[in-house]
């Protein structure tokens, strides 16, 4: 099988950012998908797939190395495109609106967000508990999205956390290939065993994590801390992937303090972090309050230092 044309084919069709209007259902499609039907899980198959594939070329290909750079350039073109678009604000639709296009109801009718619509604003804490990701960005922005106050609005809402859930299942994929890359002198690929590898793309890993006696939202504000002053460093030629690394290395090694003081994995840490790095003001008040606390331990720390 020629794994790099089947691996091409599966990134040029993850990279196409189309975006399409329903004037019959009154709904948005990103690349041919209805936005209600875009989650965590709909990317994590796609990007499988994809670095089942390269494993096989890697494997079984030439001139590894290079190809693994000219796929990190190739999509880091894409996210860069992708970063000057204002993907949690109505602005998007304000400068994006020529590139939609409109259709009229020849697809498959799509799952009504009516319900879901009406249950976020009558009960957004049971809509919480349903749909917990997309609620949680849906609140953090409703400023943004006009408050959410109709229910065009939340489709428009719909239609941005699918595209942020895209945009970091690109950052996942360039970060992964990064690494590869990062490392490609020193790997001998013909003696990769795929099950091995397949296995790791899927499974979380199982090893000793450490426990931050931290709420998850208080962890972002420390990590931010370390990583804007130097004291912690991934990637000393990219801001961009250092950000990536240092959010996929706490996911991976650290608990946190939940409301009920039980230890819980992490696990995802990006809505945290961009929450923290936010220029609202409640949301700077919020790390001032954090560095205030931070400086007053350190400050107890020294004092109690015997010169």
């Amino acid at each position: 099988m020629n794994y790099k044309y089947q691996l091409d084919l599966e990134i040029t069709r993850l990279l196409k950012f189309i975006i399409s209007y329903d004037e019959n259902f009154k709904a948005f499609k990103f690349n041919d998908t209805w936005v209600n039907e875009i989650n965590d899980h709909f990317y994590k198959v796609k990007i499988t797939i994809i670095m089942q594939l390269l494993a096989k070329y890697l494997k079984h290909g030439l001139k590894q190395a290079e190809y693994l750079e000219y796929l990190k350039n190739w999509i880091s073109k894409k996210l860069s495109q992708i970063e000057n678009y204002e993907l949690n604000s109505i602005e998007f639709f304000e400068s994006y609106t020529q590139k939609i296009s409109t259709v009229n109801g020849h697809s498959k009718e799509p799952t009504s967000n009516s319900e879901l619509f009406k249950t976020y604003k009558e009960d957004n804490k049971l809509a919480l508990e349903q749909n917990p990701d997309l609620v949680n960005y849906l609140n953090f922005f409703s400023k943004k999205i006009n408050n959410l106050k109709t229910e065009q609005d939340f489709e428009k809402g719909l239609l941005l956390y699918a595209l942020n859930t895209y945009k970091d299942a690109l950052k996942d994929l360039h970060g992964y290939i990064y690494e590869i890359s990062n490392d490609a002198e020193y790997i001998d690929f013909k003696s990769i065993d795929l099950g091995d590898w397949e296995e790791s793309t899927v499974k979380e890993k199982k090893h000793r994590l450490g426990h931050l006696n931290l709420s998850k939202k208080k962890v972002a504000h420390f990590f931010r801390i370390l990583l804007e002053e130097n004291y912690l460093v991934f990637d000393e030629k990219d801001d961009a992937a250092n950000r990536l690394e240092m959010k996929r290395f706490v996911e991976d090694n650290f608990t946190f303090k939940n409301l009920k003081k039980e230890r819980s994995a992490i696990k995802t840490f990006r809505r945290e972090y961009s929450e923290v790095c936010s220029n609202l003001s409640p949301d700077v008040k919020e790390h001032k309050d954090f560095i205030d606390k931070l400086i007053s331990k350190l400050q107890t720390r020294k004092d109690n230092l015997k010169d």
